[in-house]
């Protein structure tokens, strides 16, 4: 679940998200879509807990990301998130299910588990044929 209140984020004098209000129930999925330089990114980077020069509240999971230390919210996007960038930043000398399986090692996982978990992954966004792919 996630909710932003009243999300606002300006770069120097130049505003970028004003009064920004959003209700996204579990399960739901939506697109978000504009032209350049329209603040989607901005947006993605303050839900990701990247950028954190913004006054609002976003609530995910029922946290307020707002609220959270630099460390809190270190450890809560480790265990929140994934991110597939624009451009992948993937490791070129591992393959697919290494990459997937690498930010799952770092959390301290089992091998195992993080090899079953980081699988699963794949096969559900469609790559489970790809696991070996470099």
């Amino acid at each position: 679940m996630l909710k932003i209140i009243n999300l606002n984020k300006s770069y120097n004098d130049t505003q970028i998200l004003q009064d920004f209000n959003l209700e996204i129930a579990q399960g739901k999925s939506i697109a978000i879509i504009g032209s350049s330089g329209s603040g989607k990114s901005t947006l993605l980077n303050i839900l990701g807990g990247i950028d954190s020069d913004y006054t609002g509240d976003v609530v995910i999971n029922n946290q307020n990301i707002s609220t959270l230390s630099e460390k809190e919210l270190t450890k809560f996007r480790a265990e929140n998130f994934g991110f597939v960038y624009q451009f992948h930043h993937l490791l070129q000398d591992f393959t697919a299910l290494e990459n997937v399986c690498m930010p799952l090692l770092i959390n301290k996982y089992n091998k195992n588990d993080a090899i079953k978990l980081a699988t699963d992954i794949l096969e559900k966004v469609g790559m489970g044929n790809k696991l070996k792919n470099f």
